[in-house]
Parts: C-alpha cells; structure tokens; sequence
C-alpha cells in the first residue's frame, strides 16, 4: 500500500500553485490525461510546439487509481519540459480538477503530489479544461491514455484504494457466509432480504421482528413453547406477523397502504409501508387480549 513518507520541507521553499481555467494558447502546450478502462491504467500527455505534435503514454498498474493515473501523467509531462524545454515557457491543461486542487494542499501527505509540486515552476502555467467538449489537445491525450500495452509506472496501491477494496472484500465475504446453505440461522429473512447491504439498518423493533418472523404473534408464542394461541379470526392457522400486515380482518382497518399482494420485502423496505406495518404491529400486542385465542 502506499504510504507517506515526510519529507521535511521549509515552508517558504514550497512555491504556491497557482491555476485557471484559461483559454488555449499558440505557444508550447502539454494536455494530460489518466484514465482507467475495463482494469487497465493508463496516462499520457500530448505536446504541441509550433506545428510539431506528438504523444507519451505511459501504462500503471491494474491497481492504481485514476487519481495516481493522472498525478502520473502530469508528472511525466513536466518531467519532460524540464529535460527538453527548460527555460520556454509552457501552458499545462488537465480536465482533473482534483489533481489540480490537491496540489494547492499546504500538506497534501502524498509523494507524489509533492514530487509533481516541485516541478512546477515560474516558467509553468496550469490550466483546467472541461473533458470531451471537442478540445483538440485533451482529445489527443485522452485517447492515447489507453494505448500503451505493457506496464512502466509502478505505483503502490492508494490508501483510498486499499480501503475500498477491503470493504468490497468484507461485503463479498458477508454474502457468501449469508448464502451459505449449511447456515441454518436468519433463514427466514434471508428469503426476504437475500442481498447484504451496509446501508440497511432497521430501527423498528416492529420491523425487526416481521423481518426475523419473531415477536408477538400466535405463531411465535407456539414456536417457542410461550403459551399456545391463534388469532381469533380463524383464517389463518399460521397466524404470524405477517397475516396481521397483510390479510387479517382484525386488523383491516389500520391497513391503507399496504395490499394483499404486496411482497413481504416490499412492505419492510418500503418507507410508507414500513410505517403502517409498524403501527398495525403495535396495535396487535396493545390489543392482544381482543385479537388473540388462548386454547386450553
């Protein structure tokens, strides 16, 4: 993984990068570009001088981001106007707007960032440009950006890219131990909610037991030895959480929204359903004396 190592600059050697989004000029001109296409990485930058124009590209690892992918073409870039054009002035565009913000940080903690900072000098104007709206120049260097073939940028995994991939990793893992078929727990919720997800999160404790098909209902209470009941409307011998949302009579005034063909997944992940699901829950355990047969 990519890590930080400090390099201890005085504050009043680190030149203040400046940038627009300024118009193209006539005089020496480099357009970059990283981009990141079905697993492949890649950077260039494109050069007209004059009537001369030619391109660079580059190939980074699978791995890297198209961040690093565009922090490398501008590197190279301005690599190659110090070794070829050390005193000409020269105009740089980009279409990152993050590359360019990034390299105004007082501290960015990134080498690289820091490396590209110290190639920029009196002698280099950086200017933003708007990708794919026609621009000769960032259409050339877009598209070289996806030629080179084989790899000769090594760059370490990014921090962001780490944790991303771990937290894919962590999701991957937490299906498959969520279909496992040896697994014999959650199975009922799994036939409603049989896709992971971190976003999900149930605050109801009356949704929560529809999803888990516990809680306070006849079926429940017979299950686990509580005491053994039936609803007293006698359609459904069944007589769990669900037959109160969706089909007992008992109940059937409290439901507006919720319908008889409605999934069960449909009414906990739906916000208004959910709701009424909630309430129609709340008022069979506050009534459970009207709604609910002992047998002897």
């Amino acid at each position: 993984m990519e890590t930080y190592q400090r390099n201890w600059i005085h504050p009043s050697s680190i030149r203040k990068v400046q940038w627009d989004s300024g118009s193209y000029s006539s005089e020496l001109a480099i357009f970059t570009d990283g981009s990141k296409l079905d697993g492949g990485v890649g950077a260039a930058f494109h050069v007209i001088d004059g009537q001369h124009k030619q391109d660079f590209q580059y190939r980074l690892e699978g791995h890297n981001s198209v961040f690093q992918a565009e922090l490398s073409a501008l590197q190279q870039a301005l690599l190659w106007k110090r070794a070829h054009r050390p005193t000409q002035h020269c105009h740089v565009y980009t279409d990152s707007m993050s590359t360019l913000k990034v390299l105004q940080k007082f501290q960015p903690n990134n080498n690289l960032v820091e490396e590209v900072r110290a190639l920029v000098d009196e002698t280099v104007s950086l200017h933003w440009v708007k990708a794919h709206i026609g621009i000769a120049g960032n259409e050339a260097a877009d598209k070289a950006a996806t030629k080179k073939p084989t790899i000769d940028i090594h760059l370490q995994l990014s921090e962001r890219s780490f944790k991303t991939r771990c937290k894919q990793l962590l999701l991957e893992h937490w299906q498959s131990m969520w279909e496992d078929e040896e697994n014999t727990k959650g199975r009922f919720t799994f036939s409603i909610l049989p896709e992971v997800s971190k976003s999900r999160c149930i605050h109801s404790r009356n949704i929560s037991q529809a999803a888990t098909n516990h809680g306070f209902c006849p079926y429940y209470f017979r299950r686990f030895n509580i005491k053994t009941c039936t609803c007293r409307c006698g359609e459904d011998s069944t007589d769990d959480n669900q037959h109160y949302a969706q089909f007992c009579p008992l109940t059937s005034h409290l439901r507006i929204k919720i319908r008889a063909t409605h999934t069960l997944r449909h009414i906990i992940t739906n916000s208004d359903t959910s709701k009424e699901l909630s309430s129609i829950l709340q008022y069979v355990q506050e009534n459970e004396g009207e709604i609910f047969q002992l047998e002897d």
